[in-house]
């Protein structure tokens, strides 16, 4: 093999490895907007979706470093690749894997809570 087609190959394997990465930033962007969404609204922010979005920080944190890439490189194959998600997607994820954000979890919406109702029959009893 000569050296340019060796080059080649190692560059098309850099490539199919940064894309890689683009499911895994995309999934957390999902969850980060979602978590953000849902405690602007004042909606219910669960201890379990807190989890996942730590989980999925971690995670992209660790692929991404394992990975070696750079941001450019990142943001370049998403240009590439633009099915992966929303315009801009990969900085953000990359921001939320390298700052992870403290969501506290809230309670749910007064007056919707089914627990209450139980809790009282119990009572009664």
């Amino acid at each position: 093999m000569s050296d340019t087609a060796e080059q080649s190959a190692e560059e098309t394997d850099r490539q199919v490895e940064i894309t890689g990465l683009l499911p895994v930033l995309s999934q957390l962007d999902k969850t980060a907007a979602e978590i953000e969404q849902l405690a602007a609204a004042g909606e219910e922010v669960t201890p379990g979706q807190i989890a996942t979005y730590e989980t999925e920080a971690a995670h992209a944190r660790h692929l991404v470093s394992t990975a070696g890439a750079s941001t450019q490189e990142i943001t370049e194959a998403e240009r590439e690749n633009r099915s992966g998600g929303d315009r801009g997607y990969t900085e953000r994820a990359l921001d939320h894997a390298t700052h992870t954000r403290h969501f506290e979890p809230t309670p749910p919406p007064a007056g919707n809570d089914e627990r209450d109702v139980e809790d009282e029959e119990e009572i009664s009893l």
